[in-house]
């Protein structure tokens, strides 16, 4: 992501790892940004 400058992987499994953030609240931006941009290409499967 460029704001805040992280990296997140996401897993087959459905889990995830952000790296590069140096503070928590970079952490909750950064996947709440990843949320939102797989909502919107419809890539989010609830069951």
């Amino acid at each position: 992501m460029l704001d805040p400058k992280t990296v997140i992987l996401i897993f087959a499994s459905g889990k995830l790892v952000c790296v590069g953030a140096k503070l928590e609240k970079e952490v909750y931006r950064s996947v709440n940004n990843v949320h939102s941009l797989l909502e919107e290409k419809d890539l989010m499967v609830y069951d």
